[in-house]
C-alpha cells in the first residue's frame, strides 16, 4: 500500500474509534466520506466519471439531516463487511477442486519459470485455510460486539436490550485494532514457519515478499476475474 493511502487508513481507523466511542456523530460522517474516498481512490486517481458521481452522490447523502443519525451505526459494519469478503475471497477457493489462492500466489512468485512442488501446494492449501478462518473469526467477533455493545451497539439503535451488554469501546479496539493485529500475528508467524519448510523461496526477506507479494496483485485479481466468467459461462456452473 502506498504511503498516502496508509496515512489515510490510519487517519479513518482514529476518527471511526472516536466517532463511535464517544459518540461524535459529525466525526462519523467525516470518517464515512473518508472511507468512501478509500474505497474508490484508484478510480478517482483514473478520474473515471462513475467513482467522481458515487462520491458525490455519498457526499450528499452524508449531508442530509437524518445522516447523524445513521453515520455511527454505519461505521460499526464495514470491519465485518471487510473481513467476511476477504474470508470469503479466501475460502471460495478451496471449492470445487479450484485452486487454493496461497497456492495461486506462490505460482506467481515463482513465475515466469513453471512450479511444480506437492508438499509446498499441500502447506500452502493449509495456509488458504487458515486465513479463512482467521478472517470469519474476525467478522464474527466483530459483529457480535456490534450488536452486543452499549450505548452505541446494533441491537441498542433498534430499540432492543442486549441480553449480553459490553462496553461499546471493546467493539472499537478490537474492530480497528485486534483483529488487524491478528492479522500481522499470522502473516509474521506464517512466513517464518516456511522460511524454516522452506529456505529455498525465491525471496530474501519479508520486506522482500511483501514488494514481491504487492507486485503479483493485479496479476492474482486478473486471474481470479477470469476464472469467475469461466465458470459463470458454463451451463449450471455454481459462481
Amino acid at each position: 500500500m502506498l504511503k498516502p493511502q496508509l496515512l489515510l487508513v490510519v487517519a479513518y481507523l482514529l476518527m471511526e474509534h472516536f466517532s463511535v466511542v464517544l459518540g461524535l456523530q459529525r466525526l462519523a460522517l467525516a470518517a464515512l466520506a473518508l472511507l468512501a474516498v478509500l474505497l474508490l481512490i484508484e478510480p478517482l486517481r483514473a478520474r473515471r466519471a462513475w467513482a467522481w458521481s458515487l462520491l458525490l452522490a455519498v457526499c450528499v447523502a452524508l449531508a442530509l439531516p437524518g445522516a447523524r443519525h445513521w453515520a455511527p451505526l454505519a461505521l460499526m459494519l464495514p470491519p465485518t463487511v471487510i473481513n467476511g469478503a476477504l474470508a470469503v475471497l479466501f475460502g471460495h477457493t478451496l471449492a470445487g477442486g479450484r485452486m487454493p489462492l496461497v497456492e495461486r500466489m506462490v505460482r506467481l512468485l515463482h513465475a515466469p519459470e513453471p512450479f511444480e512442488d506437492t508438499e509446498v501446494f499441500a502447506y500452502a492449501r493449509r495456509v488458504t485455510w487458515a486465513w479463512t478462518l482467521l478472517l470469519a473469526g474476525n467478522a464474527l467477533v466483530s459483529l457480535v460486539l456490534a450488536l452486543l455493545a452499549v450505548p452505541n451497539g446494533l441491537l441498542a439503535a433498534a430499540g432492543v436490550v442486549s441480553p449480553l451488554p459490553v462496553p461499546v469501546r471493546w467493539w472499537s479496539w478490537f474492530s480497528n485494532l485486534g483483529c488487524y493485529g491478528l492479522v500481522l500475528l499470522l502473516f509474521i508467524v506464517e512466513y517464518a514457519v516456511r522460511s524454516r519448510r522452506f529456505p529455498w523461496q525465491p525471496y530474501r526477506n519479508l520486506f522482500d515478499f511483501m514488494r514481491r507479494a504487492a507486485a503479483i496483485g493485479p496479476q492474482l485479481a486478473a486471474g481470479l476475474a477470469a476464472e469467475r466468467e469461466s465458470r459463470a459461462a458454463r451451463p449450471g456452473a455454481m459462481p
